[in-house]
């Protein structure tokens, strides 16, 4: 018997560089990389202490194949929604991180971590 399927969006097995971080943490960041990728989350490997529900920053660029638009620079805000213990060379810890919120910024704009947490990728046509 299959599983059932519960995601909204379509997941891409897609390598992209990201950075992590706790929520209001004054925490470094952790860089890594994706396992996959959809419009409403993603999957990667830390060694970041998450647990369930753990509020959590991304930054990242969004490839066109999941936005539909020309790639862009998004900062993500999600929470953790399933982890396991994994061994890799990112981490030790396999994470899927559902989006809460997101901001489409310009390479300058990472640099200076600003922005609104205005838009919801639940609002999204994909």
């Amino acid at each position: 018997m299959k599983p059932i399927e519960r995601r909204r969006a379509e997941r891409f097995n897609l390598r992209i560089g990201l950075s992590v971080s706790l929520l209001n943490s004054g925490a470094r960041e952790q860089s890594t990389e994706t396992l996959n990728i959809s419009a409403g989350g993603m999957h990667f490997v830390t060694n970041l202490s998450l647990r369930r529900s753990t509020a959590v920053q991304l930054h990242f660029r969004m490839p066109e194949e999941i936005s539909h638009v020309p790639a862009t620079d998004w900062v993500c805000i999600g929470h953790v929604v399933h982890m396991k213990p994994v061994i890799s060379p990112n981490g030790s810890l396999s994470v899927g991180v559902q989006f809460d919120c997101y901001e489409v910024v310009s390479t300058e704009s990472l640099a200076g971590r600003a922005g609104s947490r205005g838009n919801d990728p639940r609002d999204s046509d994909t």
